[in-house]
């Protein structure tokens, strides 16, 4: 998941469910799982060609799958090169797990059969042999034998689940792998048997490691509280030469001809002085610092050739975000500047380098340097003079709305994490962003006016603002915004782990476009009845006022008076005075996400339910029935997002999700609903956030996934 995942501790014993279930099954998954950053991605093309169709696969009833995501930027984590090929490279996501190419670069590709869990930490391949490469992420530790294509988890107690990551997290020494967890120390890792042996090495047990490095066969770890070097077995602080107040180390580098970098977060760089036996400085000069004003220090990258030639990032969190290089040791430093966005690539809010995460030497070709951000993925063939942008394949982009323009299909508008609103005229094959007037942040939902479609709404989320719902209106069909939106009440929230008191959805009446309902995470439903002038809340009856999953405010349309609702704790409410008063339909049935409404049949109502169930009830609300998907129901897992054919109800499909763990697919119904299966998928099974059925005779619909794009999918011969 927009990109930056923080792990929320599990409080569901704070909450009281009747249901055995409830208590042990769902409320673990919603208290850990929406206290993550809002990281949901719905992408939905055209029903004509989608811009890339790089998956075809055939299954049980026929299913052809292909790509039409927007390619942009997330928060790119992790890189690696093969040492003996320098075609071959990795990338790794938070959210989307692994991405390869074997151009160098030019084309990405996903490269995650067999995960399980998809925020990646570090990537590292094994230089004896190349095929072997071993990936940590929040999840666990994994091995692949051939060349990243399949992934086996060799060890669940090896993770590393912090957002905060480090640099270097693996290394070897003596054919042994070593590998830092956040929570748990050291681990001492042989893989030439099955199972694979992860010994833990004492000492390191309570100190956040940061980064691994190997100098002259002996281990050192750069953590929270300095340097440890790794001795007779055991772990020796060195950490002399450092400020005694200074000393979190947030990289350590190595040379095999005798250099040892590392870089503290607020002093900056050192290198190791052997004859000493202590660290010096190598920061910048002081006139750089007044001039630049770096913030803090995360990254280093030493020449694979040439000890001399050193990078130095500062620390993705803290602003401004720079890049520097050093060709004598890091005795002078020269700031880089030169990143190029590249033309064809889709529009990203970021105009240059923000927030670098690692840095890459290939080790055959030292002037090919690779970088990643939480922006992009950048390239420097002159050993990191000029950067530009990497973006063919990389599809780790959350967009959490999509709508279509009602009379020109091509023209597609998404509410996207980080980039704000997103329009394509030509079916998703390019992007713009239309941002003018509105507070840069994550877009949460857009609407466009039925009767008008020069009339849109946009509903924000904005970096570090949660005193206002920020609710936008446009009446140049989004060429530009003013702000209609209102301040969230004094009220506080509730402390659930799952309650955040974000802005979730927005919906327009289909009577009157001056009638807009605003949902949210923790505060309920609000509505304006003059076009955003005014708002108030209408939580009358709603004891559950924690909102979130695509559609979770459905209005009638044909009585725009009865309205659904779907919360998390309190299931379906449902109103018929406009939102006046409300009263829970489902309380059988307590956690509920997404929604659907039977476009032909509006009696009948689908919302999805943790542990991979929907309930459905066929007589607008007042009775429900629950329907397991197949396969195992694991409390991890939900059903999230529901939609039915707008010209063939009987056929329903279903995504799930789960937190940071592989979710389990797409789910088809043939029959209205009462039983589901599998829908074969050649990709990951990453979270699937939304799917939407194309209204034609087809049975073609659009799955959006958590960081790899949208897919669109046509399966043939069903509903015939």
């Amino acid at each position: 998941m927009q990109g930056l995942i923080d792990r929320v501790r599990n409080r569901a014993g704070q909450i009281e469910i009747a249901m055995p279930f409830m208590r042990n099954g769902a409320t673990r998954f919603c208290a850990a799982f929406f206290g993550l950053w809002s990281f949901w991605a719905v992408i939905l093309c055209s029903g004509g060609p989608c811009p890339r169709e790089v998956i075809a696969s055939e299954g049980q009833g026929g299913v052809a799958v292909s790509s039409c995501g927007y390619e942009g930027g997330g928060r790119f984590t992790a890189v690696a090169v093969d040492p003996r090929d320098p075609a071959v490279v990795f990338i790794g996501s938070d959210v989307a797990g692994v991405f390869k190419s074997t151009d160098g670069g030019k084309n990405f590709y996903l490269s995650g059969k067999g995960l399980e869990g998809f925020s990646v930490v570090d990537i590292v391949l094994y230089p004896r042999d190349p095929r072997r490469i071993f990936l940590l992420t929040a999840d666990g530790l994994y091995g692949s034998r051939d060349r990243g294509e399949s992934w086996r988890k060799e060890s669940s107690i090896v993770r590393y689940e912090s957002r905060r990551f480090g640099s270097g997290l693996m290394v070897f020494s003596k054919d042994v792998l070593w590998v830092a967890a956040d929570r748990s120390g050291v681990f001492q890792v042989r893989f030439d048997s099955s199972p694979w042996s992860a010994v833990p090495v004492p000492g390191l047990e309570k100190v956040k490691v940061y980064s691994l490095a190997n100098y002259r066969d002996v281990v050192y770890a750069g953590t929270e509280r300095g340097v440890f070097r790794l001795t007779d077995g055991g772990w020796q602080t060195c950490s002399e030469g450092l400020p005694a107040d200074h000393r979190e180390v947030t990289d350590i580098v190595a040379h095999p001809q005798g250099r040892l970098y590392l870089d503290e977060k607020s002093s900056g760089p050192y290198l190791w002085n052997e004859d000493l036996r202590k660290w010096e400085g190598r920061g910048l000069e002081p006139r750089q610092v007044l001039l630049d004003r770096p913030g803090a220090y995360k990254a280093l990258a030493v020449h694979p050739q040439n000890p001399d030639i050193v990078f130095l990032a500062t620390h993705p969190e803290v602003w401004p975000h720079l890049l520097y290089k050093s060709s004598d040791a890091g005795k002078t430093w020269k700031k880089i500047s030169s990143f190029q966005l590249v033309p064809e690539a889709a529009e990203n809010y970021a105009r240059g380098l923000t927030g670098v995460e690692e840095i890459a030497f290939s080790p055959s070709d030292p002037r090919n340097v690779l970088l990643t951000d939480w922006s992009n993925v950048w390239q420097s063939r002159d050993e990191g003079e000029d950067w530009s942008q990497l973006h063919r394949g990389l599809q780790n982009t959350v967009v959490n709305a999509v709508r279509i323009h009602p009379f020109d299909t091509q023209k597609i508008f998404l509410a996207v994490a980080d980039n704000g609103l997103l329009v394509s005229v030509d079916g998703g094959r390019n992007w713009k962003r239309k941002m003018s007037g509105v507070l840069d942040g994550n877009a949460q939902a857009v609407e466009i006016s039925r009767r008008d479609p020069s009339r849109m709404y946009l509903l924000m989320n904005p970096w570090k603002r949660k005193d206002r719902v920020f609710v936008y209106r446009s009446s140049n069909g989004g060429e530009s915004w003013e702000d209609i939106g209102f301040p969230v009440p004094s009220t506080p929230l509730p402390r659930l782990g799952f309650v955040d008191g974000q802005a979730t959805g927005l919906v327009v009446d289909p009577a009157s476009d001056e009638v807009l309902y605003a949902a949210t995470n923790g505060y309920g439903i609000f509505k304006t009845s003059d076009g955003g002038k005014s708002w108030q809340a209408i939580n009358r009856g709603i004891m559950t006022p924690y909102i979130k999953g695509p559609n979770a405010i459905l209005v009638h349309p044909g009585n725009s008076q009865v309205l659904y609702v779907s919360t998390q704790q309190g299931g379906v409410y449902k109103t018929t005075d406009g939102g006046g008063n409300w009263t829970a339909v489902s309380r059988m049935y307590p956690f509920t996400f997404g929604m659907a409404m039977d476009p032909s049949n509006p009696s009948r109502l689908f919302a999805a339910r943790p542990g991979k169930k929907i309930i459905l009830s066929e007589d607008e609300g007042r009775t429900w029935k629950e329907v397991r998907l197949p396969g195992g129901n694991p409390a991890h897992i939900a059903s999230y997002a529901v939609a039915v054919h707008p010209l063939n109800p009987k056929l329903v499909v279903v995504g799930t999700l789960a937190y940071e763990k592989a979710a389990d697919g797409v789910y088809v119904s043939e029959d209205g609903g009462n039983a589901f299966r599998k829908v074969p998928l050649d990709l990951p099974e990453i979270n699937v956030l939304d799917v939407e059925v194309v209204k034609s005779r087809e049975f073609r619909f659009f799955a959006g996934f958590n960081g790899i794009g949208a897919y669109r999918l046509e399966m043939r011969g069903v509903g015939e």
